[in-house]
């Protein structure tokens, strides 16, 4: 996936975290035809350790390189950054937002996201 290869080339020079929010998809809500096809059917977790399960099973399926972060059962990650589904976002050292993607997967531009990486680093 495009998100590990970034991280695995920016190497130390920027450290990349995954945060599992709720399921975007859950089984009985808004399934998506890809999901299916690609058996990714789970239901909306309910406690942190279902949240954690299937936060797992993502990090095995796609083989990612960096950590995964869970956000709370209250979805405070997810409402702070607006992240349903899912969007990609630049923190700087300081802890301020340097960078905000478009809403994914529709609206985000990983090109862009490169490209504010590399800024990043040779600033």
């Amino acid at each position: 996936m495009r998100l590990d290869a970034l991280a695995k080339s920016f190497g130390e020079k920027i450290k990349f975290f995954g945060v599992y929010i709720r399921e975007a998809h859950a089984e009985g809500e808004d399934q998506v035809i890809r999901n299916l096809d690609e058996d990714v059917i789970f239901e909306q977790p309910e406690t942190e350790d279902e949240r954690a399960e299937i936060a797992a099973t993502c990090m095995l399926r796609y083989n990612f390189s960096f950590p995964m972060l869970l956000d709370g059962m209250n979805n405070d990650a997810e409402y702070k950054y607006q992240s349903w589904p899912d969007r990609l976002y630049v923190i700087s050292p300081d802890g301020k937002i340097a960078y905000q993607g478009g809403m994914g997967p529709l609206y985000f531009d990983v090109d862009e996201f490169e490209q504010e990486l590399n800024n990043i680093v040779s600033a």
